[in-house]
């Protein structure tokens, strides 16, 4: 069974496309549990219009943040093999069948993505900005990933064995997706996929900003601390 873990917050501009995209690749007993975060736009009924009995929704309880509202979708799920959604992105045809081909050689496969960036004047439309690797490519090796994550959430999957290893997540992470990662180069085998499986969509209300960390220097040092503290 494959369980797709979304967090969502605020994502009803983009989210039917993204579950659109989704639901056409996953068989009838997968299901996609999305943890919302306390969202006061349409995100909610976006979800419950499209009437598919595979969307999982589980209404905030409190405000987590991405971080930890993740770690309650990933808590909820059922699947032997787990996939990472972010609310906002596209699926492109072929990504679970080609993640699942090389999930039998390895516990955790990551996959590059294409960048999907506004273009024009209104912004309404989207065009492919270079491929994600060019920015953050992917680097094997539990220190390399401790010292500059190289783990986007959005292009890995896995299966519940590391899961095991990595719930509940440690107090004070930089983010979801480094903390899967390092569990994973740690104890598991990880597989790189070259070829772009997700247009993913950066805009101003993304969680993460790829290339851009607004986080100070003393915040990084802290975090680096914590994640040691964590791996070993």
């Amino acid at each position: 069974m494959i369980s797709v873990c979304m967090a969502t917050y605020n994502g009803g501009k983009f989210i039917r496309e993204q579950l659109e995209s989704i639901l056409s690749q996953l068989s009838s007993d997968a299901e996609i549990v999305i943890a919302d975060d306390g969202s006061a736009d349409e995100t909610l009924a976006v979800v419950k219009s499209i009437g598919d009995a595979r969307l999982r929704l589980l209404p905030a309880e409190k405000h987590l943040g991405v971080i930890y509202n993740f770690e309650r979708a990933l808590q909820a799920s059922k699947g032997e093999i787990i996939f990472l959604a972010d609310q906002d992105d596209v699926w492109l045809p072929g990504k679970v069948e080609k993640v699942l081909a090389a999930l039998n050689e390895a516990d955790l496969v990551i996959h590059d993505a294409w960048m999907l960036r506004p273009s024009g004047i209104s912004g309404s439309s989207w065009t492919r900005a270079g491929k994600l690797s060019g920015i953050r490519a992917y680097k094997s090796g539990v220190i390399a990933n401790w010292w500059k994550n190289t783990f986007t959430g959005c292009c890995i999957a896995f299966r519940r064995n590391i899961l095991d290893k990595a719930l509940p997540f440690p107090k004070n992470l930089p983010m979801h997706d480094q903390w899967l990662g390092l569990v994973a180069e740690k104890n598991f085998k990880v597989k790189s996929i070259d070829e772009p499986l997700v247009e993913y969509r950066q805009h101003h209300a993304n969680a993460t900003h790829i290339g851009n960390s607004p986080a100070g220097v003393f915040q990084k040092i802290k975090w680096r601390l914590d994640l040691l503290k964590a791996i070993i």
